[in-house]
C-alpha cells in the first residue's frame, strides 16, 4: 500500500505509469496511468495489443484517488504485474 500512495503522490507532480499484467485467460493487459490537473483526476487508458505490439489506444477512464487505489490493488492481483515509470 505504501508504494501505491508513493506513486499517486509522484503521479500528481507530473510523474507517468505504464501498468502491465495478465488476465485470466492469459492475455496481456496494459494501460497508462497519470494525473489530469485540470480536472484533477487520475487517468487510466487502456492500450491494446496486436501480436505483443502496442496497436491502439482504448479507452480512458477517470478516478478519483480511493477508486484509483481500489483499481491499481486489483490490478495488483493479476499475474506478471509491473507498474513502470514511463519514460
Amino acid at each position: 500500500m505504501d508504494n501505491i500512495e508513493k506513486i499517486i503522490a509522484e503521479l500528481y507532480y507530473g510523474a507517468g505509469y505504464t501498468i502491465t499484467c495478465v488476465d485470466n485467460d492469459g492475455q496481456e493487459e496494459c494501460y497508462d496511468l497519470w494525473f489530469e490537473k485540470e480536472d484533477t483526476v487520475y487517468c487510466l487508458q487502456t492500450i491494446y495489443f496486436l501480436n505483443g505490439v502496442p496497436d491502439e489506444v482504448g479507452e480512458t477512464v477517470k478516478y478519483n484517488k480511493s477508486e484509483l487505489i481500489k483499481k491499481i490493488i486489483d490490478l495488483s492481483s493479476k499475474d506478471q504485474f509491473i507498474i513502470s515509470e514511463m519514460t
